[in-house]
């Protein structure tokens, strides 16, 4: 179909209209705020939420190089790795709070008096003293 401005022969005359440059998808942005957040959620389990934690800086650092380039989703990017290093900061502090709980006074009670537990009612006593000795 020709409209009545054109020729057969105009190749120029239908334009699209200029648009913004398309930004690509940064999928490593939005594996750094899935497994930021999901560190953060799964920090109770060391086990498996300080490795998210760790692999969540690394997508988050990659996904910032990622969108440097134009691919975009900095934000998530930027989440995603504040989130990671958070959960790194947490952990810290609960080990740090761990370790001097452990070797107070009562946390070397508490040890020895495991180490002397031959039954699990013993074990349980041992506990319980070290709970009582805490909240007084």
């Amino acid at each position: 179909m020709s409209d009545a401005y054109s020729s057969p022969n105009d190749t120029h005359s239908h334009h699209a209209p200029a648009s913004a440059p398309a930004t690509g998808t940064n999928g490593l942005a939005v594996a750094a705020l899935v497994t930021g957040i999901a560190s953060l959620l799964l920090l109770w389990l060391w086990f498996v939420g300080i490795p998210l934690a760790l692999v969540a800086i690394g997508l988050g650092i990659a996904g910032l190089r990622r969108a440097r380039s134009g691919a975009g989703r900095r934000g998530m990017a930027i989440t995603g790795l504040v989130l990671g290093a958070v959960t790194v900061v947490i952990a810290a502090i609960l080990v740090a709070v761990g370790v001097s709980i452990l070797n107070s006074d009562e946390g070397k009670d508490l040890r020895s008096c495991l180490d002397g537990a031959q039954t699990q009612q013993a074990q349980q006593d041992c506990s319980n003293r070290f709970n009582d000795d805490m909240n007084n």
